[in-house]
């Protein structure tokens, strides 16, 4: 238990300076009717959470609004961002966004929020146990562009597989429920669901076993599992194994360019944290609150190039 206080309270300390710099921005920003919105995060390792960072400090600095931001140290530590949660909800703040770690155990801070009166909102990844507004993809539509492809390029009847994360998470359950069903629709099914704390290493040794198995299509939930599935076929030369997977991250566009993914469902973090900002202001102003959808547009190498240009046009 010592040891789980002092990880917490290091952890604190880590993100001392992302608060005091929130903080500081709003005060210089405006004087009395500054918006505070707290913010708790799953991570900051890797660059689609450090994109959905820059999206909501950006957006606030640009709306004059105070942003205070925390996050544990990975995506699963759930005892760490309840820390977090009980802090923000104890403190002086207008709205709080959340991307719970756990998408099944939100309903304790939503009705601590809700007692309190202070409007409380999900990024990137939606609340399951409770109707919490959202902001972020659409997985439904990303597990089924992603089935869709697999069948157009695999063909039907043909083994597939799924490589995700946690079963705890929105994202996870929404993507491969429809990629499932999906597949069964267009008489095809997936061969093997691996739900799990799955990132480079564990997709690669995954895709290992799933070739083994015959299987010619899969589906990763992440870049980072992509990019640890096409790590896989190129050691195995097997080249006629295909794979998409989500995000929109700057290796995963460049494997895609290269041909080691096949393709990529996009989901711009900064848009993530860009809508989520702007509706938590709005909604402070009186609109009703909602779920805010970002793109999903499917990317191959046939399209690659117009999309890195329209992207570098919008930085």
């Amino acid at each position: 238990m010592k040891q789980l206080k002092r990880a917490l309270i290091a952890l604190l300390c880590a993100a001392l300076p992302l608060v005091c710099t929130g903080c500081a921005e709003g005060t210089l920003l405006s004087e009395d009717h500054t918006r505070r919105i707290g913010v708790v995060l799953k991570t900051m390792d890797s660059e689609h959470w450090q994109e959905i960072r820059s999206g909501m400090e950006n957006t606030a600095k640009e709306h004059g609004a105070a942003l205070t931001l925390l996050y544990p140290s990975n995506e699963w530590a759930e005892e760490e961002q309840a820390v977090f949660i009980r802090d923000m909800l104890a403190s002086d703040i207008d709205a709080l966004i959340v991307a719970p770690c756990n998408s099944t155990s939100t309903g304790w801070f939503a009705d601590q929020a809700a007692e309190q009166g202070l409007p409380l909102f999900t990024a990137d990844t939606r609340a399951i146990d409770r109707d919490i507004p959202y902001i972020g993809s659409d997985n439904k539509t990303v597990g089924a562009m992603a089935a869709d492809y697999l069948v157009e390029h695999v063909g039907p009847g043909a083994s597939c597989a799924v490589i995700a994360g946690a079963a705890v998470q929105a994202q996870t359950v929404d993507r491969v429920g429809e990629f499932r069903r999906r597949m069964q629709e267009r008489e095809s099914a997936p061969l093997a669901v691996r739900m799990e704390n799955s990132g480079f290493a564990d997709a690669m040794e995954t895709t290992e076993t799933l070739l083994e198995q015959g299987v010619r299509g899969i589906f990763c939930a992440s870049a980072a599992m992509g990019l640890g599935a096409a790590a896989a076929r190129q050691e195995r030369g097997a080249d006629d194994l295909c794979i998409i997977a989500v995000d929109t991250q700057d290796d995963a566009l460049k494997a895609v360019q290269e041909g080691s993914l096949d393709a990529l469902i996009t989901q711009s973090g900064y848009e993530i944290g860009e809508k989520a900002i702007e509706t938590v202001l709005r909604v402070l102003d009186g609109e009703k609150a909602g779920n805010v959808y970002v793109e999903s547009r499917l990317i191959t190498a046939d399209n690659i190039a117009d999309f890195l240009e329209e992207r570098g046009n919008q930085r």
